[in-house]
């Protein structure tokens, strides 16, 4: 179960990760006087100035904590003389962006880390994506860059440990992408997303934001709420502060992502 649920986290987490940031959907979903852009929500969760700390339910029982970090990379500007410059001025290069989630299992086996971060330019476009999965003594790594046309995997056991890299013709097909990884997933789930193409996603794969309200307290607070549907019946829903910090996440299989800032939801 242990393994289910790390899957199913990471498997959302990406989902909502690539709604938030492809550009060339911004602005064509559904219209409403609620709506709001995904544009505007991704700027506010990439340049959040604190961390979300989620702890992490299924049915009810806690099993974990996620963090969700973003820094904005910034460095000196280029000029010829350096001194010529305002003292502390400095120029955005690019978002961090890393997810640290820890599932705390009764058995060894059961508890699971995994360590993502994902590198991003001005304009939200991906630089370099690293996954570290650990469950000691075992550990995987998978790194892809842009514009490289290969993704390395890399396992380590102790003393043993192996490297090797797929190319993208590989990767062409989601069924091949899942290997090992599907004996975790419902069958159902497995067999249709082994006959999908990457293209075929973008029409499997409807969202919406909008503002909501959310209690805190006895006191009503704006929120964004950020919904997305994959396959028209797997269900990820996020609540976000105006200011860009994950109050909430919800996923399928009663699996809840609360605020630790928010002791009665995190209790629920």
């Amino acid at each position: 179960m242990a393994a289910r649920i790390f899957f199913g986290l990471v498997t959302a987490f990406w989902v909502v990760m690539n709604v938030l940031l492809w550009r060339a959907e911004f602005g064509t979903g559904r219209t409403g006087l609620s709506d709001v852009p995904l544009e505007t929500v991704a700027d506010r969760l990439l340049n959040a100035p604190d961390a979300s700390v989620l702890v992490v339910r299924h049915h009810g029982s806690p099993i974990g904590l996620l963090r969700w970090i973003p820094t904005v990379t910034e460095s000196p500007p280029a000029t010829a003389d350096a001194s010529a410059s305002p003292e502390g001025m400095v120029t955005a290069t690019g978002y961090n962006l890393v997810l640290d989630l820890n599932l705390n299992g009764t058995a060894p086996t059961e508890r699971w880390r995994v360590l993502i971060q994902v590198e991003l330019d001005t304009n939200r476009a991906w630089r370099e994506i690293s996954i570290r999965l650990f469950q000691r003594p075992i550990s995987w790594e998978i790194t892809a860059r842009a514009g490289e046309e290969r993704v390395r995997v890399r396992f380590e056991e102790g003393r043993t440990s192996w490297e090797q890299s797929f190319s993208a013709s590989d990767l062409r097909q989601a069924g091949g992408l899942l290997g090992p990884v599907a004996a975790f997933l419902p069958a159902s789930l497995t067999t249709q997303l082994s006959t999908w193409t990457p293209d075929q996603w973008k029409g499997a794969l409807h969202w919406q934001a909008r503002n909501d309200w959310m209690t805190v307290g006895r006191n009503r607070v704006r929120v964004y709420r950020v919904q997305a549907t994959v396959l028209g019946k797997y269900e990820a829903v996020v609540q976000l502060s105006r200011a860009g910090e994950i109050l909430s996440v919800r996923l399928p299989d009663a699996l809840l992502l609360a605020n630790e800032a928010l002791p009665s939801m995190a209790a629920e």
